[in-house]
């Protein structure tokens, strides 16, 4: 016996149909969305704890303090003489060459070839480091092997032309606060030159450690005293590097920032929420493949993790089928609505471009 599908039936079934394709669509929406916020959340919470520039930023202020290895001082009154000036002469110097690469911006005396530095960059160098209330009298110095003139003229040092300068090249290795005052914990690597470079690298092992000590002065933190650091060099006959564990790279961090977001989810939602979507009783064809459909998307872009995705749309399809939708689920469901279809359009925008 022939079935036949009244017109009123058939028009029926294709509303139904309009509407789970649009459910479908909005779903896919609604998780491109949540994982956009989720992943931009991951990488803010992992920048709060990443304080790698900071501590480049001190390295590269203090590398000319390092590279002579200064005596314990309690007020930048009482640091050695000579030894600051040959950390605001170098230590410019070091850093002209760390961030322009070399000195092709600078002239050199015609008779010597000698490099002339601006007693100006000088002063900026030590503004940064000492504050900019701290004035330095310029003037011709002498080293152990050597003599840096000062041009009143030009009002430029002479820099001989050497290979071997300082004793320590600084890698900081920690920042805390203490007493009003902000530690910067320095190991101090031994170089050698051999070639005409200022600091050659022989090793990336520090043999001691130095705090230097910075005070806030107008917003900005300042060099005011070096003493002994609680940190103790590691004795060569100490445990083997093999065993000692690799930090984890960026990526691995907000990989596992991920899953224990997930984890919490299936911990605390995932039994209620399977019982009440069974409780549905409706089929699970759609959901299967708004799952296949992530799965996709999420390998596509930036390869996220497809168990991160899948767990997501689980959660989110079930509490739908269940009812378990408030004003609250559904104004946070649109905003993601409107992330996830923000995101796609710019993904496809950027495709159309590349082709």
């Amino acid at each position: 016996m022939k079935h036949y599908i009244t017109p009123e039936e058939h028009a029926r079934m294709q509303r139904r149909r309009g509407r789970q394709a649009l459910g479908l669509l909005v779903a896919i929406l609604v998780i491109v969305g949540f994982v956009t916020v989720l992943r931009a959340g991951v990488g803010a919470v992992a920048n709060l704890f990443d304080d790698t520039a900071q501590k480049q930023e001190y390295e590269d202020k203090l590398e000319g303090l390092v590279l002579f290895d200064p005596m314990p001082f309690d007020g930048i009154e009482n640091i050695d003489d000579l030894t600051l000036r040959e950390a605001a002469v170098w230590g410019c110097i070091y850093n002209i060459q760390e961030t322009q690469g070399g000195f092709d911006n600078y002239n050199t005396d015609p008779d010597t070839e000698q490099l002339l530095l601006p007693s100006l960059d000088v002063d900026a160098y030590l503004a940064k480091l000492l504050g900019p209330g701290f004035k330095l009298t310029h003037r011709s110095f002498d080293m152990e092997d050597m003599t840096v003139e000062f041009d009143e003229t030009t009002q430029c040092y002479k820099i001989p032309i050497t290979g071997t300068v300082g004793y320590y090249r600084a890698t900081v290795v920690k920042l805390f606060k203490r007493s009003g005052k902000l530690h910067v914990t320095v190991g101090y690597i031994p170089t050698t030159s051999t070639d005409d470079s200022i600091i050659n690298v022989s090793s990336d092992t520090p043999t001691k450690y130095m705090d230097y000590l910075f005070e806030r002065q107008s917003g900005s933190w300042y060099l005011t005293g070096l003493t002994e650091s609680e940190t103790k060099a590691e004795s060569t006959e100490s445990t083997p590097a093999a065993n000692v564990p690799e930090p984890m790279a960026e990526s691995d961090v907000q990989d596992a920032i991920l899953e224990l977001c997930v984890d919490v989810l299936l911990l605390h939602g995932i039994t209620h929420i399977e019982a009440a979507g069974t409780g549905t009783g409706e089929g699970l064809t759609a959901q299967i493949t708004a799952i296949v459909v992530l799965l996709v998307i999420g390998v596509v872009a930036d390869g996220l993790n497809g168990q991160v995705a899948v767990a997501q749309l689980h959660l989110n399809v079930f509490l739908l089928a269940a009812g378990q939708v408030n004003s609250h689920i559904i104004v946070a469901i649109g905003g993601l609505l409107h992330i996830g279809f923000h995101h796609v359009c710019a993904a496809l925008a950027e495709g159309l471009t590349q082709t």
